[in-house]
């Protein structure tokens, strides 16, 4: 493989064998050709490596990496290491890129050296690739930043990064299970811009088994955590990152008492319970309403919030049709 490497992009799998072939396709079809595409399989035990060995022996452009089931933290950051380009990509091995989507994001970030990560808006499609809905970001910097200031705002799959800043600002952290590149945005935004092209270039496939609708709690949890830590920088003091995977007692550590906990728990669940109903997943709702539910000493408002979700999710279901 020649040198002349302008993109590295970042494959991490896991028994990713239905869709692997048409996002490693996508990704090989793309008209910018400079590219390396590191596969970093954690630990799959389906076709996955076979269908990896394959298309590495028909492009050579592609790496494949095995792992054991280390997670996604640990394939990512051994991906960083292992890059050879000054621009990473990152994509999941059920997405697909548009063809020129590479091409794009790396002309947005030669035109603005002070952005450090670029995503997209992305086009949600059910398992079969059909289209759901488009969803939009904020795309200025300025807005970028103020969202972040609340939740994610960047579709991590999406996303192109500076290599060197993001290995300047520590790479991605493992305490933030289902939150690591909301952590990470964060960190990077108090050096860097960050910014959204407003063209889908991503085909993100949205459905109930994907980690983040599985594991709600945690995902909330390490949320919370990340922006108690950007607070505590924002104000000159020690990064408080907890070394083990984040819980509520690290919450409370870092100065959240257990009604703050418990109310931003709630809030996030009622949003969580909204994302469900508008991509049709049941069960990932009703986790998400029970999490909701467990959360104790709410403020009469926010009761009745959880209790309009509540009878609206009930209708859906019954209905069996999106509100």
């Amino acid at each position: 493989m020649s040198d002349n490497v302008r993109i590295s992009v970042l494959l991490p799998v896991r028994d990713a064998e239905a869709h692997l072939v048409a996002a490693l396709e996508s990704l090989i079809h793309q008209s910018e050709r400079r590219i390396e595409i590191i596969a970093i399989d954690d630990g799959s035990r389906d076709a996955t490596p076979r269908l990896l060995a394959g298309m590495a022996d028909r492009d050579p452009r592609l790496t494949v990496v095995r792992q054991p089931r280390d997670g996604l933290v640990a394939a990512l950051n051994r991906g960083l290491a292992l890059a050879r380009a000054p621009l990473v990509a990152r994509m999941d091995g059920d997405d697909i890129a548009h063809p020129q989507r590479l091409e794009r994001q790396a002309a947005f970030l030669a035109a603005h050296p002070d952005v450090a990560v670029v995503g997209s808006a992305i086009r949600v499609v059910d398992r079969r690739g059909q289209w759901l809905r488009d969803q939009a970001y904020p795309t200025e910097p300025a807005a970028v930043a103020r969202a972040l200031q609340v939740a994610n705002c960047l579709a991590h799959p999406s996303v192109m990064l500076r290599r060197e800043a993001v290995l300047a600002a520590g790479g991605y952290r493992g305490a933030f299970v289902m939150a690591e590149d909301f952590d990470l945005w964060l960190r990077l935004s108090e050096h860097h811009s960050l910014a959204n092209l407003p063209t889908p270039l991503l085909d993100y496939r949205d459905h109930p088994a994907q980690a983040s609708w599985c594991h709600i709690e945690q995902r909330i949890l390490s949320e919370l955590a990340a922006l108690a830590c950007a607070r505590e920088r924002r104000a000159g003091r020690p990064d408080p990152a907890p070394r083990t995977v984040v819980s509520s007692d690290h919450l409370r550590a870092m100065g959240m008492d257990g009604p703050s906990v418990a109310r931003e728990t709630a809030l996030r669940a009622i949003g969580a319970v909204r994302e469900a109903m508008a991509s049709g997943h049941r069960e990932a709702g009703a986790a998400a309403l029970q999490l909701c539910w467990r959360q104790r000493g709410l403020p009469w408002r926010l009761g009745l919030r959880r209790l309009e979700v509540t009878g609206r999710f009930r209708c859906w279901t019954q209905r069996g049709s999106s509100p």
